[in-house]
């Protein structure tokens, strides 16, 4: 099965003339106390580095993982999560490249409700918690909740403002310094049984980081029944002697290859016009291979649950 890659072709701008993350938030509005305010935590999350940042990073996500563990110890029948090691490994391990995880995305609570299965000794260290990218009209509404998402490593992302955005800027410089950056590269809640096609950021961010990231696969099913995109308030409604959640990791998808091709293929080129043609054709290969592992580890969890993971 396949799916087409994304339709929409983000606007090419001569490579000089594009702005970094910093000019960008240089030019966002301030005119009042909300834009005031989006400025200033868009400011903090690009360098993550103020004495205060830390500690109260660590609070919000350490509270956030630790509420979602007892979510599901109380709302679940059973929740498996399967080869969740080829993660923790990783993430806890000595590495020398960022990582980034794709996953689909079944509701809006999928993060962080995914993330309540990982170990307690993960779940109060920021260096251990994702970076993602979510929806800023949904989550970047007023100053505290700037401040929550913010610290809770969630980078505020307007949909359908193409790949050259401020999240994108700043999701390249969480890659800069190794940091793990998760992905919903469906851009929005799919409870479809085909996963939808993917949009070209997460295709950027690999091409972009500096080292080639360490890219995993997770499907992740189980909230789609429990907060259907039918229902007039979106929150989960859980049936604790019914529901269940299943998470599953996938193998490593290795871009060094394809990464190492594409830049001696391009310090061949001398116009921009040339370059950002050969930059689509790469990013629409790497998002279609995406998509496929995804979906080959789709069935490879239909398989576990057909097989009684969750009797």
């Amino acid at each position: 099965m396949s799916v087409p890659s994304e339709k929409q072709q983000p606007i090419e701008l001569p490579e000089l003339t594009r702005p970094g993350a910093k000019e960008l938030i240089a030019r966002l509005p301030r005119s009042n106390w909300r834009e005031r305010s989006f400025a200033y935590w868009a400011e903090k999350q690009l360098c993550a580095n103020d004495p205060w940042w830390r500690p109260l990073s660590s609070a919000v996500v350490g509270m956030s993982t630790c509420t979602m563990s007892l979510f599901h110890m109380l709302g679940f029948r059973k929740v498996v999560a399967e080869d969740l090691h080829k993660l923790t490994d990783i993430i806890e391990g000595k590495r020398d490249r960022p990582v980034i995880t794709i996953a689909n995305h079944e509701s809006t609570m999928d993060d962080p409700t995914m993330w309540g299965l990982m170990p307690r000794r993960m779940r109060w260290n920021p260096d251990y918690t994702r970076w993602t990218l979510g929806a800023q009209e949904l989550l970047y509404k007023n100053p505290p909740l700037n401040a929550f998402f913010a610290l809770g490593q969630t980078i505020p992302t307007i949909r359908g403002d193409g790949i050259y955005q401020l999240a994108v800027e700043i999701g390249i410089q969480r890659l800069r310094e190794n940091k793990w950056l998760h992905i919903f590269p469906e851009g929005k809640v799919n409870q479809d049984e085909v996963i939808g096609r993917f949009k070209w950021g997460v295709g950027r961010l690999i091409m972009e980081s500096e080292r080639v990231p360490i890219v995993l696969p997770i499907f992740f099913t189980g909230m789609k029944e429990i907060m259907p995109l039918s229902q007039k308030v979106p929150v989960p409604r859980p049936n604790p002697f019914k529901s269940t959640l299943f998470l599953k990791v996938g193998d490593e998808i290795d871009f060094t290859a394809q990464i190492e091709e594409w830049k001696d293929a391009r310090a061949k080129l001398s116009s921009d016009r040339e370059k950002n043609q050969l930059d689509k054709l790469v990013r629409i290969a790497i998002v279609d291979r995406l998509w496929a592992s995804l979906d080959k580890l789709k069935d490879e969890s239909a398989a576990s649950i057909a097989r009684g993971a969750l009797k």
